[in-house]
């Protein structure tokens, strides 16, 4: 590990303050809560079955993806999205930190190196797909790494301070004391809070059983979008209503400021263009494991 990079100015853009004295969100009804692991099964299982409907190809064009699993996951996780985006012709990456324990002193470096190593194999800026904590980490990265980042797309990640208090804040505790989270979090955590500098979506359901959907949605910026799908938390990474809007923004180029919008995005997810797609990106070696 470098160890360059636990130095406060790898880690650290701009001085600011943290975020108090907002008031909180409410956690989602415990009937959401108890349900959300069987609705995201049930998402799972759609998924499964409409993926084969879906055609190949699609506007990637080879760029490069790093999709970051979320709390207490890893890139197992994240398999089945990373799998759709390469139909659409994008070159993904896992992240290869194992479990996503948090702010952790490896995790942050780890990010770091990951993004600065894609960044230099590819010859431009990355874009970043996270789910949950995994989205946190990729708007920290976009504040810290601005030029090695292309757009960032956040599943379910509730960076707003008011969204501090959730349905796993106390698992989030309980691995801080376990694991011991790096000395720079608060200033981590006050730059994610800050307005990301990059083209940025946050993907999030009003029916999400372990937050509130509220403290993901992002202020109306010219660089910002939001994006409602029903769904769970847990399934965000099968949910095909999610799947479609991640590749869809990811396809979108940066002179086509049209929002989103589900007609478009589903007949370009289901049916297609009639213009000719590039094939598939084939997972590539040494990096097959990374794809």
């Amino acid at each position: 590990m470098d160890t360059a990079g636990s130095t406060p100015s790898r880690r650290h853009q701009t001085e600011t303050d943290s975020t108090s004295g907002v008031a909180s969100l409410p956690c989602p009804s415990w009937w959401l809560t108890v349900t959300d692991l069987g609705r995201a099964t049930a998402e799972m299982a759609t998924w499964h079955a409409v993926r084969h409907v879906l055609p190949g190809g699609g506007r990637g064009d080879g760029r490069p993806v790093l999709v970051l699993p979320g709390f207490l996951t890893s890139d197992l996780a994240t398999a089945a999205l990373r799998a759709h985006l390469r139909t659409r012709g994008f070159h993904t990456h896992r992240w290869t930190l194992g479990l996503n324990r948090g702010f952790t002193d490896d995790i942050l470096d780890g990010l770091l190196d990951r993004l600065d190593e894609l960044h230099a194999r590819h010859g431009q800026p990355v874009a970043i797909v996270g789910w949950s904590l995994g989205g946190l980490m990729a708007r920290w990265l976009a504040h810290v790494r601005t030029d090695a980042v292309d757009r960032i797309v956040c599943l379910g990640s509730p960076w707003r301070a008011e969204a501090e208090e959730n349905r796993v804040t106390a698992a989030f505790r309980a691995a801080e004391r376990h694991w011991g989270f790096s000395a720079d979090t608060q200033g981590v955590m006050d730059l994610i809070r800050q307005p990301v500098p990059v083209r940025s979506v946050a993907v999030y359901s009003p029916w999400d059983g372990l937050l509130h959907g509220d403290g993901c949605r992002q202020d109306d910026d010219d660089l910002c979008e939001n994006v409602v799908v029903p769904g769970s938390h847990c399934g965000l990474t099968h949910n095909p209503a999610a799947m479609i809007a991640v590749a869809d923004r990811l396809e979108a180029r940066h002179e086509d400021r049209r929002p989103f919008a589900w007609p478009r995005a589903v007949s370009r997810g289901f049916a297609g263009s009639s213009r000719r797609r590039p094939a598939p990106v084939p997972a590539t070696v040494p990096d097959a494991a990374a794809a």
